[in-house]
């Protein structure tokens, strides 16, 4: 299968390794010159490219049949340009192909908002109004336009993602503070990387449309999960201030039965720390 992945950093990459081993036909896309050596290893094609470049997204979408967006933002300056822009690009694109594709775009589940901490599943209303949100949130319903031109789409709402390099308890040793901001019984939500690679090449194989969320079993309170790592490191337990600005408001526990439904197995069910 020939299969495109835009947007090669800490998602595109290990999901580049793991499709190279399945034999399929790779293109990738990079916004770092750097990390053209290590692609050019697993892909049959890469290149140095932004979301907005319309000639070469266009010859990309012709030139395969999956399309894989896993492109993120360093900065909030950074989101509209990253996310909205690619997928206009690809719309506009669309519009002049023939041949409609496969999309599978990689969003945040933090779009949900605030539900005070009850559950909210695919159909959950999106009450988040950051404008980190209302981009990405632009960029989800862009993209699920292409279905009237024929196009097949899947959008996979990420948790915050942890993983190699990204472990969770050497994030909070370098963020320790005796006073975290924020509410102490919020809950948390995550998904570990290979999982996400996981769910994207299950969804690949079994052919899956739709939206479907992203994250582990696991749904700790901020509290609880600092203890568990305060436990490990024999560090004191911080103390929470809500009163300390963080983030807005965005109390919610992200279901993942919708996938698990459709048959995928998680490999870390449970929070690694």
């Amino acid at each position: 299968m020939n299969i495109t992945i835009i947007g090669c950093g800490y998602i595109g990459l290990a999901l580049a390794e793991k499709l190279h081993k399945k034999n399929h036909f790779l293109t990738c896309t990079t916004k770092k010159p750097k990390s053209i050596e290590k692609l050019s290893k697993i892909t049959q094609k890469s290149l140095i490219m932004k979301g907005s470049d319309k000639n070469e997204m266009s010859i990309i979408i012709d030139e395969n049949d999956v399309i894989i967006i896993t492109v993120d933002a360093k900065n909030s300056d950074e989101f509209e340009n990253t996310f909205l822009e690619t997928a206009r690009t690809i719309k506009e694109c669309a519009v002049e192909t023939a041949n409609p594709k496969r999309i599978i775009y990689t969003s945040k589940s933090y779009i949900y908002g605030n539900h005070d901490g009850m559950w909210v599943d695919e159909s959950t209303p999106l009450r988040a109004k950051d404008e980190e949100s209302k981009i990405l949130i632009d960029a989800e319903k862009t993209l699920f336009s292409l279905i009237d031109l024929g196009w097949s789409i899947t959008i996979l709402r990420l948790s915050q993602i942890y993983g190699p390099n990204r472990e969770i308890i050497d994030r909070f040793k370098t963020n320790y503070k005796d006073v975290i901001a924020g509410h102490s019984d919020y809950y948390t939500n995550m998904v570990h990387r290979d999982d996400v690679v996981g769910i994207i090449d299950y969804v690949i194989e079994h052919d899956i449309k739709g939206i479907y969320n992203a994250a582990d079993d696991d749904h700790m309170t901020r509290l609880e999960l600092a203890k568990k790592i305060c436990s490990k490191l024999n560090l004191a337990i911080p103390k929470y201030d809500p009163n300390i600005a963080d983030f807005p408001d965005n109390n919610k526990r992200v279901s993942n039965y919708r996938i698990k439904e459709k048959g995928y197995q998680f490999k870390y069910p449970n929070r690694v720390i």
